[in-house]
C-alpha cells in the first residue's frame, strides 16, 4: 500500500492554491490603491483648507475691499468696491497695512503682497476651475466677503471634484 499523492491530486491542489493566492493578491492591490487615493485626496483637501483659512484669517482684519472684474484687475491702492454679482480678484488692505490681492490664474490661486506676486497658494494636485469673490459693504453695513470655489483634487485615478463656499465678515465694526 503506497501512501502519497498522485500527480492529479498535486495538480488540483496547486490550482486551488493558485486561485486563492490570485484572489488574495488582487484584493490586497485594490486596498492599496484605495488607500493611495484616500491619502492623495486627504493631502489635497488639507492644502485647500489651509489656503481658505489663510485667506479668511487675513480678510477678517482687512479694510478697503476691492472686488476686481477680471483676474488682472488688481489696483495698487484699493478703494472700497463691492460686487454683489461676484468678481474674479480681490484686493484689500490688511491689518499690517499691506495691500493683499488674490486671483485665479492657470487653475491656481495666486497671492500678491504690495503688488508683488508671492506665488501660487495651491499645490499641483489641486485644480481650481472657478474662484469668485462676492463683496457686500456699504454705509452702515459690516463688510462681508463670500468666496466660492469649484475644482478638483488629486491626479489621475485619485481625482475628486469639490465645490466650496465660505463667508468672512470683517471684525472691525464700522470700518469699510
Amino acid at each position: 500500500m503506497s501512501r502519497g499523492f498522485t500527480l492529479l491530486e498535486m495538480i488540483v491542489a496547486l490550482g486551488v492554491f493558485a486561485i486563492a493566492a490570485l484572489i488574495s493578491v488582487s484584493s490586497l492591490l485594490a486596498l492599496t490603491d484605495a488607500q493611495g487615493k484616500a491619502f492623495a485626496i486627504e493631502n489635497s483637501y488639507d492644502n485647500l483648507r489651509f489656503v481658505v483659512e489663510v485667506m479668511a484669517k487675513d480678510l477678517r482684519t482687512g479694510t478697503l475691499y476691492y472686488c476686481g472684474t477680471s483676474p488682472d484687475d488688481i489696483p495698487a491702492i484699493p478703494v472700497s468696491q463691492p460686487c454683489v454679482g461676484g468678481g474674479q480678484s480681490l484686493t484689500y488692505k490688511n491689518a499690517g497695512e499691506e495691500i493683499i490681492a488674490y486671483r485665479i490664474l492657470n487653475n491656481k490661486i495666486e497671492k500678491f503682497v504690495d503688488g508683488n506676486l508671492i506665488g501660487a497658494m495651491t499645490s499641483d494636485d489641486l485644480t481650481i476651475e472657478q474662484l469668485v469673490f462676492y463683496v457686500i459693504s456699504g454705509s452702515g453695513l459690516q463688510p462681508r466677503i463670500t468666496i466660492t470655489m469649484r475644482g478638483s483634487a488629486g491626479l489621475g485615478r485619485e481625482k475628486s471634484t469639490f465645490n466650496l463656499q465660505t463667508t468672512v465678515s470683517q471684525r472691525q465694526i464700522g470700518t469699510q
